[in-house]
């Protein structure tokens, strides 16, 4: 169960990440490639890939 809630709090992070990102873009002082944001973008990709195994699975 910490696992997932664990998954869950990262993806709240994200969240709060992209809200920071947002702001720098709006503003114009971000300073991250277009390649950096491919990446960036793939993450919750991953966060919910765990979040759905750990559900399914159930390893703990």
């Amino acid at each position: 169960m910490h696992a997932k809630l664990a998954v869950v709090v990262l993806t709240i992070g994200y969240h709060h990440a992209c809200a920071v990102l947002l702001r720098k873009l709006a503003a114009g002082t971000s300073t991250r490639s277009h390649r950096w944001f491919r990446w960036f973008n793939e993450l919750p990709v991953l966060f919910l890939t765990a979040a759905v195994i750990f559900v399914v699975v159930k390893p703990f």
